[in-house]
């Protein structure tokens, strides 16, 4: 079970970017490492190179594994043209230049759409969670890096599944899509009366809130995540979420169109 948060607003971001490997036992998560990327993979944090280094290890896993990525997998249905998720990841290289070319198209169409009452429409599995779009100028560049860089080799390679957009395999990893907030607001891990709403939870109440429900911590891993930035505390939630959805056989497959199309929030 891995999960990885990506900074891609730098280009030296491969410190700033955490990866988490963890062991399932039973209905326990081990959370056996929590490091940043490039000092995992032991290559330069330049985001070129970290990027590289995590797409060949997570082509090389195999079946049985699991990884959480927080990073939107996809657009608004209303603001692509194209109803294939497999094709969108194939096409988006063409579609767009850069993460600002791709938030300057999606609100032109999204303004299309809405006969200009709306420049930022939502993903439908991201209304539910108050998250903004997928091309918010705060997270466009992860979602247009992300997508491009992350996820495209390991479809165009079938080296992975991302579900629910694809089927899973039993000789393939998954790749789910988290959203770390989402997952604390879902635990009920909220801000103590009296901090600031933006702060968010302190992280030894969440890696407490945590513990209580069978994920592990060595001392030495929890030392690294309460002296890590924000982003590796989310890289344990997001592979607390991506462990517990993943051993539910029934979460990875929807009928639904709109999750087929969008990508689906694992929280």
């Amino acid at each position: 079970m891995y999960s990885a948060i990506f900074d891609a607003h730098a280009q030296e971001s491969g410190d700033r970017s955490w990866f988490v490997e963890a062991e399932v036992s039973g209905q326990s998560l081990h959370v056996v490492d929590c490091t940043p990327i490039a000092e995992r993979f032991g290559v330069s944090p330049h985001r070129t190179d970290t990027v590289a280094a995590l797409v060949s290890f997570l082509a090389d896993l195999g079946g049985r594994n699991a990884v959480g990525f927080d990073f939107p997998f996809g657009l608004p249905k209303a603001v692509i043209p194209e109803r294939r998720w497999r094709r969108f990841v194939d096409q988006l290289p063409d579609w767009f230049s850069s993460p600002e070319d791709m938030a300057k198209r999606c609100r032109m169409h999204a303004r299309l759409v809405t006969d200009g009452a709306e420049t930022n429409v939502l993903r439908a599995t991201e209304e539910p969670l108050s998250a903004v779009t997928a091309y918010d100028e705060r997270l466009c560049t992860e979602t247009f890096y992300g997508i491009r860089d992350v996820l495209r080799p390991l479809v165009l390679t079938d080296t992975a599944r991302v579900v629910p957009m694809q089927l899973p395999s039993e000789d393939l990893p998954l790749v789910l899509e988290t959203y770390p907030a989402g997952t604390l607001d879902a635990l009920r891990c909220q801000t103590p009366e009296g901090d600031r709403p933006g702060d968010g939870p302190p992280p030894a109440l969440v890696l407490d809130s945590l513990s209580d429900r069978s994920v592990e911590f060595p001392s030495s891993v929890r030392e690294r995540v309460l002296d890590g930035d924000d982003n590796a505390l989310e890289a344990v939630v997001a592979a607390f979420a991506t462990f517990r959805n993943a051993v539910d056989p029934t979460n990875l497959r929807m009928t639904d169109e709109l999750p087929s199309v969008e990508g689906y929030i694992y929280v």
